[in-house]
C-alpha cells in the first residue's frame, strides 16, 4: 500500500519543482548567499505543494469524468478502485497542510512574503482541477503553471536565502517556466480525445490542434531565446548557455509533436514524458552554469 500511494503521488514529476527551487538558490550562491538548512526546507515545501496538487489533480480528473482507464496509465490508481476519492482527496490536503507547517517556519526564519507566496501555490495547486472554478478546465493550465512553477517558485528560493527583493530571479525564471508549461500543454495535446469526451476546454482544445503545435514549438524555442537573450542582456553568465546542449533534444520533441498531431500515437503519447526529461536536462545545466561562473568567469571575461 505504501508503494501504491507513492506512486499516486507521482515522484517522477517532482523534477518539476526541484528545478526552480534550485535554480533560485544557485542565482542566491553566485551573491554569495547559500544557507544548505534553509535550502533542504524549501526543496521539501515544494516537493509537498507539488505532490499535493498532484494528488488533488488526480481526484479532480477522476470526479469530472476525464480520467478513464485507457487515459489514466500513469495514475490509475481511482480508476481502478485500488484508492478511494475521499482517500486521495485527504491525502492531497494533508500534503498540502505538511507544506504550510514548512511555510511558517521559513516565513518566521525569512520572513513574511515566503508565506504569501507559498500559500498562492497552494490555492492554485488545489484549484488547478479541483474548488469551485478548476481552471484547468478553463484552458488557463498551462498559463497557471508558467507562473506557478516559474517565477513563484525561482522567486522565494532566491528571497529565502538572500532575503532580497529583486526582478533578477524573476527574469532568470522564464526560461524553465516556459518549459514547465510545455510539459503540461503536451499532456494536453496528447489528451485532446478524452477531454473532449469528458466536455472539458483545455487550451489546446480551444485554440486547435495547428495552433497548439504552433504554442509547443514556441514554448519550447523560446525557452532558448530567452536564455540566449539574458546571457547578452548580462542578467545571467555565459556559462549559463551550457543549457544549449539541450538543444538537439528539444529539436527531437519538435519532430515527435509533428509526428504525434499527424496521427502516431507512440510519439504522441511519450511527448509529456519526454518534454519534462527536457525540462530537468536543461534546468539541471543551467544550475551548473551558474555555480561554475565564479571558478570560470574570469576566462569568459565577466
Amino acid at each position: 500500500m505504501i508503494k501504491i500511494w507513492f506512486m499516486a503521488m507521482r515522484p517522477w514529476s517532482f523534477t518539476a519543482s526541484f528545478v526552480p527551487v534550485a535554480l533560485g538558490a544557485a542565482l542566491a550562491w553566485t551573491e554569495g548567499s547559500f544557507a544548505p538548512g534553509l535550502f533542504v526546507l524549501t526543496v521539501a515545501g515544494g516537493t509537498l505543494v507539488h505532490a499535493g496538487t498532484n494528488l488533488i489533480n488526480t481526484y479532480g480528473d477522476y470526479m469530472s469524468g476525464v480520467d478513464t482507464v485507457e487515459s489514466a496509465a500513469t495514475n490509475p490508481q481511482l480508476v481502478t478502485g485500488v484508492l478511494k476519492p475521499a482517500s486521495v482527496k485527504r491525502a492531497g490536503i494533508g500534503a498540502f497542510a505538511a507544506a504550510a507547517v514548512i511555510g511558517v517556519a521559513l516565513a518566521y526564519l525569512c520572513g513574511w512574503p515566503v508565506l504569501a507566496v507559498g500559500g498562492l501555490g497552494v490555492l492554485a495547486g488545489y484549484g488547478y482541477t479541483a474548488g469551485i472554478w478548476p481552471y484547468k478546465y478553463k484552458g488557463l493550465g498551462s498559463i497557471g503553471v508558467f507562473f506557478l512553477m516559474g517565477p513563484l517558485m525561482v522567486w522565494p528560493a532566491y528571497y529565502i536565502q538572500t532575503g532580497q527583493y529583486s526582478l533578477v530571479p524573476v527574469l532568470v525564471s522564464l526560461p524553465v517556466a516556459m518549459l514547465v508549461a510545455a510539459i503540461l500543454h503536451a499532456n494536453d495535446i496528447r489528451d485532446v480525445v478524452c477531454d473532449r469526451a469528458a466536455d472539458i476546454r483545455t487550451l489546446a482544445l480551444n485554440i486547435g490542434t495547428g495552433a497548439s503545435l504552433l504554442l509547443y514549438y514556441g514554448l519550447l524555442a523560446g525557452a532558448y531565446f530567452c536564455l540566449v537573450v539574458l546571457v547578452a542582456a548580462g542578467v545571467l553568465p555565459a556559462t549559463a548557455l551550457m543549457a544549449l546542449l539541450t538543444a538537439p533534444v528539444a529539436a527531437g520533441l519538435l519532430r515527435s509533436a509533428r509526428e504525434g498531431v499527424a496521427g502516431c500515437r507512440d510519439k504522441m503519447q511519450w511527448l509529456e514524458a519526454n518534454t519534462a526529461g527536457c525540462h530537468f536536462k536543461f534546468g539541471l545545466l543551467m544550475i551548473l552554469g551558474l555555480l561554475v561562473h565564479p571558478y570560470f568567469g574570469r576566462w569568459l571575461g565577466q
